[in-house]
């Protein structure tokens, strides 16, 4: 009996283990063009997040997520107390990195204000949610791109 046991874990293992092969596995790499560390740290962990939430997530694997972001503007209002408004505009690709192909990607403008430059940025960057819909659908768009045109050729070769 426990022979017949540890052989049927080791098939069950097997095959989830070959199963894990044929699904698409992302990597949030550190973003590009984020001058602040801590809202580097935030929108990386808010990637990581959208891709957990999808079941995509990984350590490491061939495809990455990887964003830009450029300062769009920053202001300061002519208020008492003054507020800082800094926009931003983000772009995520999600990319083969043996390729150099985008399977997928978006693009957020967001706006964060607040009563100092730092905390504007913060702002800005926790626009970004794990639950975007916009996200969600550049997840779906690559794991179709994934299923129709990169699962198919490992299968081929």
């Amino acid at each position: 009996m426990r022979k017949f046991i540890t052989i049927a874990a080791f098939l069950l293992s097997t095959v989830m283990l070959l199963h894990a092969e044929d699904e698409l596995k992302i990597f949030v790499a550190a973003p590009d063009g984020i001058t602040h560390e801590n809202a580097a740290a935030t929108l990386k962990s808010n990637l990581t997040q959208a891709l957990v939430l999808n079941n995509v997530s990984a350590e490491y694997s061939r495809f990455i997520m990887r964003t830009d972001a450029i300062l769009l503007s920053k202001d300061v209002t002519p208020t008492a107390p003054p507020m800082y408004v800094t926009e931003l505009e983000i772009s995520i690709f999600i990319t083969d990195i043996e390729t150099g192909e985008n399977l997928s990607q978006t693009s957020f403008t967001v706006k964060g204000i607040a009563d100092n430059d730092k905390s504007s940025y913060m702002d800005a960057v926790k626009k970004i949610k794990a639950r975007d819909p916009k996200l969600r659908a550049m997840i779906n768009q690559a794991k179709e791109y994934y299923n129709e045109h990169i699962n198919q050729s490992d299968k081929t070769e």
